[in-house]
């Protein structure tokens, strides 16, 4: 009955199964002997796709196989011939051998196709992708009767053999079904590990350490690769919202279903197979699902068995911390919260390493992926395992407080992560002040750590920072504190200047204003209002211009504050800037240079003129011998300026002068120079007609009348009228005249007040 290709002759061989079928009923004793290699062949026959035939081999089988339990018996030949002939060279033999193969295997015992089950397995796996349609069906009802039977021995009730089954069934699986090329291979492993995994439960034990991992490396290999590549061609923002969809599905995939399941067995005897195998895929493992499902198998674990897991954090936190530096946003993520929840599992040495490692990466490491991830993490730690935070506060509180004052760089498209870092410093300190205060020590170090920086951004970060510690607690800076933030500042003063230095003047310009009287006393590393001024003044003469300004504003502040006589210094830097102005505004053709100038220069020359003249007022010392040496330069260059410039000059020259006629000693008790005060005078009221008759700024004549209102005053009290001579207050009447008619009630009521005090005076 050897088979054959010709048509003719399957047509024959109907006949000659008919004729068979006498012969065998009468030869039956002699026909035994060969039972063992004809029964498997006749059973095979009777599923063939031609129906005559399967009729005609039904016939001579019901005939020759009386006894009923022919088929278990002849079971391991049966099975044999059908696994050889599933990979026969003829499409009918290897259908009839699928559906032979369906319909054997059902309510078969384990160990009845133990032996067998893998080779049927693979073999089924390979015909799935047969070339002709009804064998590919034959193929896929076979391995759904073969999954089912397996699912049902899979019991735990079955014991031992139901433990052998699950260590045969598995590798076939894994190995041969989940990373096949046919979808419809894949499909039908996964639904059967799915299923196994829901009945098999404590049996799975023994194989989760391999189960695990091939399951996570699974998820990015069935994943469909269309993904990655509109992942790359993707922006940044389509990125990140793509590749957050890819995780969450990942993580609802059946696979990872089959991890949960697994997980849920897992303990200390399994554990030591499994982490080293988990840390590999997590530092080498590729794709985004097989690297997002490794952190949530370690959040598993860390939540089901964090004592188990113990002995094996620091290993794993090890790996974890190694993938942080991903590229991928979603990736980073993904490992902080793994982080966040293992630190709870991890020695108390580990985690304080993993703190200073993320301290070590945020202030030396000058890559956005790195700061990413430090900020990613303590955020991570801190909502998931804030205990962890506070047991380590002197490590982790300063490097947040260091990152709230990040200062990205919007050209470069750069985020800021300000708000995750401002999360944990809130959440974790009694008040922002008292955070300060508590941990004062430690905040300097990192802040004075930035400032020696190699990158000028955390330098400018390191200044925000240390500039904002100095803010918050002025209002209460004592000694020991006072002269270690002020010696933190002083340090990071010194030296080039760079972007957000700025801010350290300006800190320090806050701190001496506001605790001049502590900085009087001496007091052991305490630097001294001398000392301070001195740093301040050498700033003063930087070449960058908007950096000059800021010094200059901000020694202009301490100076007022402080009543220290360093005119002298600032006339050197000032008055020269101030005459060449006025001697550029005088000239016509310097003029018309001017008008040429860039706008934005010219705007920062007059920002720069109008620095230098709020600077001089705020700094106008209260020493005899200083005012008499430049009381009258310094008003001539002021009256000057009120003549020539716009009125945003005007306005601060007025401002100045406000400020200096309030410190003139001229205008004291017990003045014996009135021929200076005369001069001085005789000046200002010829400058003070411009801004009077200027009818368009109201603000400037406001600020004109103020300084008038202050001078008679001023020679009020003194009784010094006599130094106003008539032509002084013919030129002053005649300019309070013309605002009779100015369009804004106070101006024009004040301007009237002072007419008639001036027309009272002898």
């Amino acid at each position: 009955m050897n088979l054959a290709n010709h048509h003719a002759m399957w047509n024959s061989r109907k006949g000659a199964a008919f004729g068979f079928n006498v012969i065998a009923t009468k030869a039956e004793e002699q026909l035994a002997p060969y039972l063992s290699q004809l029964v498997p062949r006749l059973y095979r026959y009777q599923f063939d796709p031609n129906s005559g035939i399967r009729q005609a081999m039904t016939s001579i089988w019901n005939a020759l196989v009386t006894d009923k339990s022919a088929i278990d018996k002849y079971l391991k030949e049966i099975l044999h011939d059908l696994i050889t002939n599933l990979t026969s060279n003829l499409w009918r033999v290897r259908e009839s051998s699928c559906l032979a193969m369906s319909e054997i295997l059902r309510g078969r015992k384990v160990d009845d196709i133990i032996d067998r089950l893998a080779e049927i397995w693979e073999t089924l796996f390979r015909v799935r992708d047969d070339i002709k349609e009804s064998v590919r069906k034959a193929a896929e009802q076979a391995l759904k009767t073969l999954s089912k039977v397996c699912i049902q021995l899979c019991e735990p009730s079955n014991g031992a053999a139901g433990q052998r089954l699950v260590a045969v069934l598995l590798p076939c699986l894994l190995d041969i079904g989940i990373i096949s090329p046919v979808a419809e291979v894949r499909s039908i492993s996964i639904s059967t590990l799915v299923k196994i995994s829901k009945n098999a439960g404590p049996l799975l034990k023994p194989h989760a350490a391999k189960l695990i991992p091939t399951l996570l490396e699974s998820l990015s290999v069935l994943e469909p690769q269309v993904l990655n590549y509109l992942s790359l061609r993707a922006t940044e923002q389509e990125k990140t919202a793509m590749d957050s969809a890819r995780l969450s599905a990942a993580k609802s995939s059946p696979m990872m279903e089959t991890i949960n399941m697994c997980l849920q067995h897992t303990d200390i005897s399994v554990l030591g197979d499994l982490v080293p195998k988990l840390c590999e895929l997590l530092k080498s493992g590729v794709g985004l699902g097989t690297k997002g499902g490794c952190a949530h198998v370690v959040v598993f674990l860390t939540t089901k068995c964090p004592q188990d897991l113990s002995p094996f954090a620091g290993k794993l936190m090890s790996a974890v911390l190694s993938g942080l530096s991903d590229r991928n946003i979603t990736i980073r993520k993904a490992y902080a919260v793994a982080i966040g929840h293992l630190v709870r599992a991890a020695r108390s040495s580990s985690t304080e390493k993993l703190f200073q490692k993320l301290n070590m990466w945020y202030l030396e490491k000058d890559e956005p992926i790195y700061q990413s991830a430090c900020v990613l993490t303590v955020n991570a730690i801190g909502r998931h395992s804030p205990d962890i935070i506070k047991q380590h506060a002197v490590l982790s509180l300063p490097l947040a407080f260091l990152g709230m004052h990040e200062i990205p760089d919007e050209d470069k498209g750069e985020t800021s992560d300000t708000d995750l870092w401002m999360e944990v410093w809130q959440e974790n300190v009694p008040g922002s002040f008292g955070g300060i205060r508590l941990y004062m020590q430690e905040l300097i170090a990192i802040t004075q750590n930035a400032l020696q920086s190699q990158s000028w951004k955390m330098k400018a970060q390191g200044a925000a920072a240390m500039a904002s510690i100095a803010k918050q607690q002025t209002g209460s800076l004592v000694p020991p504190h006072l002269g270690m933030i002020l010696n933190a500042l002083l340090q990071g003063i010194a030296g080039r200047t760079w972007a957000g230095k700025e801010e350290l003047l300006k800190a320090v310009a806050s701190v001496v204003t506001a605790c001049s009287a502590e900085l009087r006393k001496s007091v052991p590393d305490q630097p001294s209002i001398d000392t301070i001024i001195q740093v301040m003044l050498k700033e003063c003469h930087k070449e960058n211009l908007r950096y000059k300004m800021v010094a200059l504003k901000c020694i202009a502040n301490i100076l007022q504050e402080t009543k220290e006589d360093f005119f002298q210094d600032l006339v050197d830097i000032l008055f020269p800037v101030i005459k060449k102005s006025t001697a550029t505004g005088s000239s016509r053709k310097e003029d018309n240079e001017e008008e040429e100038e860039e706008p934005r220069e010219k705007e920062l020359r007059m920002e720069y003129l109008l620095c230098a003249f709020d600077t001089l007022g705020k700094a106008w010392p209260r020493t005899p011998e200083t005012q008499t040496r430049y009381q009258v330069e310094l008003c001539h260059l002021m009256c000057e300026r009120l003549k020539l410039s716009t009125w945003k000059v005007q306005l601060g020259v007025l401002q100045a002068m406000n400020t200096y006629f309030q410190g003139l000693l001229l205008l004291s008790q017990g003045n014996k120079d009135t021929s200076a005060l005369s001069e001085i005078l005789k000046d200002t009221f010829s400058a003070l007609t411009f801004p009077l008759e200027n009818k368009s700024y109201s603000s400037v004549r406001a600020e004109a009348l103020s300084i008038l209102e202050l001078l008679f005053k001023k020679l009020e009290e003194t009784n010094q009228w006599a130094t106003l001579t008539s032509e002084k207050r013919d030129v002053i009447l005649k300019a309070l005249t013309s605002m009779e008619s100015d369009n804004r009630p106070e101006l024009k009521d004040r301007a009237s007040d002072l007419k008639k005090c001036l027309a009272s005076v002898p």
